[in-house]
């Protein structure tokens, strides 16, 4: 049985809150006091420093997240390229990692609740805790709209606070600017990771993200350009305004500041600013963190209760772990405990995550189909895989030997639980493979199962070739290797190449096992040199097709053949039709229908489709691309001296051109009059 998947509630703006929302609150309300004592004014330069070290693994993260968009984000990246192991540290270490995170956040949180109640900061933060888990339970779409109120308050308020702020900086503060050696800004930097790990928040809700391929890159990078900014700009404003002595000593440092400028209204605007922004963060960082126990579940990494979906679709057990676990660290780690530990994991998965996109890409592995491809590879990735190397020693020995130890543990786990309870191979192994060792084709059909669910990109004209699908009509008797024949010739045509080299691509293609078979459907494909465009042919039969190595009697064949280049979208193009051929009786309505049209018309979900002679001569001679179409309807043939044209933006309009027309009855009734004036 199919596991059950969690639902996609998230857009573009709930994105950017969950990934901004945790950088706005303990990097700038909690730990400018931490880093400004180790390196006084150089703590501007190493909040810089820090947002520009995150780039390649902000690339990395979103091309993973935008090919395998699965809850447990690193994790599930991690274990899918490096192996199960691997798959254990990453998991156990990001689930640890957010859990410190969100446990610094409240910690924070507790901090400004006690300048308005006389209560202690850990009973608070424990409290808030409790209130954070039974809002994640409830569901990821009240989580993304709380968030997002949130986020929009912290922004404006934080807006306000520095504007404000610059005309009160007292440039004596900044001065002497270098104050620490090279080794204590790196450690420096290193902590300052501990404010970025939104980013990997973003990544464990992938599964929940609708339109993932914009969404997710965007919302990273508009988050990081932010928080760049807001951090930068924070900090001179802080170390501007405060005294050095009090700067480094207060866990209040944005409330105190506000105090100076703007007095006890102030004090009490900016206690609200990041009471906010922590709330924002924990809230984010508890749903965030409850997605690795329940992937790793999935997976059998861990017990499978922690895989239940609850009531409300939220993984209802990995949240009261996590919970449990949080409230855990709030009572015996300090504040600058948790920030090393977090920062010390964050940097060493997120040197692990700019490995994993190499793996991938040197894998070959044709259904490893991002849609946002990291920039400059493998450079980037290199540079993100050294950061770590250099930063994590620079945080000294005690969480270096914390995360060895949690590290150490996970590998004992894995051995005494997890690795007699898989049997799954890693992208690696693709890699050996390429070297002469074998792999397994499972992770290339995990990933093609995503491409189904992930669906259509934009720019992928499918509706096009259904239209110009050429239709084949089985007659009782004809084997299948002549209906490949067939539908080879049909293709040649199209193609303007040998029938016989279309015929021995599609069948070295099926010989191989990699034509898709069920519930009485079949789908050759094959990809050529001789191909510019993705073509199909529809075979419809009644009384059946007997295909070797498979029982059942096929009535409907999707011959696919498209070009070398693009192997990505030849597979997003065959999960489409298995998508459509989904919701269709191939046994039974699919027997009765006669006409080519009816049968193309099985797979269209465009609307109307409609032939248009063009007549208007002022269109004659005019590339497609200078014609102003309507949006809502495309030109998907040309059919011209009965032959048929594909239309690109440079294909001319001529005299005499029938257009297929596709799109809303309204918008091709408009379109209709452009080409065919009265």
């Amino acid at each position: 049985m199919a596991e059950r998947r969690l639902k996609k509630h998230l857009n573009l703006p709930g994105v950017f809150a969950f990934s901004i929302g945790p950088m706005l609150a303990s990097g700038l309300f909690l730990l400018p006091a931490l880093v400004y004592r180790q390196v006084g004014p150089m703590a501007i330069l190493a909040y810089f420093i820090a947002g520009l070290l995150l780039i390649p693994s902000l690339l990395s993260q979103a091309e993973l997240a935008t090919a395998m968009p699965r809850a447990g984000g690193t994790y599930y990246f991690l274990d899918r390229s490096l192996g199960p192991m691997v798959g254990t540290i990453a998991g156990a270490g990001t689930w640890l990692a957010l859990v410190f995170k969100s446990a610094f956040d409240l910690i924070g949180l507790g901090a400004y609740l006690v300048l308005f109640l006389n209560l202690p900061i850990k009973p608070v933060a424990i409290a808030l805790c409790i209130v954070f888990a039974g809002l994640s339970i409830s569901g990821v779409k009240n989580v993304a709209r709380f968030q997002m109120m949130l986020v929009s308050v912290v922004l404006a308020l934080v807006a306000f606070f520095i504007a404000e702020g610059l005309f009160h900086v007292e440039g004596e503060n900044l001065q002497p600017f270098f104050t620490a050696g090279s080794g204590s800004l790196l450690g420096a930097v290193g902590i300052v990771y501990v404010g970025f790990t939104g980013l990997t928040k973003v990544a464990s809700i992938a599964e929940e993200v609708d339109d993932l391929e914009r969404a997710i890159p965007l919302a990273m990078i508009y988050a990081l350009g932010i928080t760049i900014l807001v951090y930068v700009l924070g900090m001179f404003v802080l170390i501007g305004v405060l005294e050095p002595i009090v700067l480094s000593s207060t866990l209040t440092p944005v409330a105190d500041a506000a105090e100076l400028i703007l007095g006890p209204f102030g004090l009490t605007l900016m206690s609200v600013a990041a009471i906010v922004a922590f709330v924002a963060s924990a809230n984010a960082g508890l749903t965030a963190a409850s997605r690795y126990p329940l992937a790793m579940g999935r997976d059998n990494l861990a017990p499978s209760f922690l895989k239940k979906i609850g009531r409300f679709n939220t993984p209802t057990n990995a949240i009261l772990l996590t919970t449990g676990l949080m409230m855990l660290f709030l009572l015996i780690l300090t504040p600058m405990g948790i920030a090393k530990l977090a920062s010390t994991f964050q940097l060493l998965l997120f040197g692990l995550l700019n490995l994993a996109v190499i793996i991938m890409r040197e894998s070959k592995i044709a259904s490893y189909d991002p849609g946002f491809r990291s920039r400059l590879y493998p450079w980037v990735q290199i540079i993100g895989i050294l950061t770590p190397v250099i930063l994590i020693p620079a945080m000294g020995m005690l969480p270096v030997i914390m995360a060895g130890g949690i590290v150490s543990v996970s590998v004992l786990w894995y051995f005494l639980y997890a690795r007699k309870r898989v049997a799954r191979s890693s992208a690696l192994f693709h890699v050996f493979e390429r070297m002469g060792r074998a792999a397994t084709a499972q992770l290339d059909q995990e990933l093609r199962q995503i491409l189904r669910e992930k669906g259509l990109r934009k720019e992928d004209a499918f509706e096009n070739i259904i239209v110009r699908a050429a239709v084949l009509h089985h007659r009782p008797g004809v084997t299948f290797e002549y209906i490949l024949w067939e539908a080879s010739t049909s293709l040649a045509e199209r193609f303007e190449i040998s029938n016989s080299e279309v015929f021995d691509a599609l069948s070295e293609s099926n010989q191989l096992g990699e034509t898709p078979i069920c519930g009485h459907v079949a789908l050759p494909h094959a990809r050529i040199d001789g191909a510019r465009t993705h073509e199909l042919v529809i075979v419809h039969s009644t009384s059946g097709v007997r295909i070797e190595g498979s029982d059942e009697r096929i009535f409907a064949l999707f011959v696919l053949v498209g070009p070398k280049q693009d192997p990505g979208q030849h597979l997003r193009f065959l999960a489409e039709l298995a998508n459509r051929a989904d919701g269709i009786d191939f046994a039974g309505e699919w027997l009765q229908l006669g006409d080519d049209e009816s049968i193309r018309q099985q797979f269209l979900r465009s609307g109307e489709v409609v032939e248009v002679e063009v007549t208007n001569s002022e269109l004659v001679g005019k590339y497609i691309r200078d014609i102003q179409m309507h949006e809502a309807c495309l030109i998907a043939l040309i059919t011209r001296d009965d032959k048929m044209v594909v239309p690109h933006g440079h294909t001319r309009i001529e005299a005499g051109d029938k257009l297929t027309l596709i799109g809303d009855l309204e918008a091709i009734e408009e379109m209709m009059t452009v080409f065919r004036p009265r």
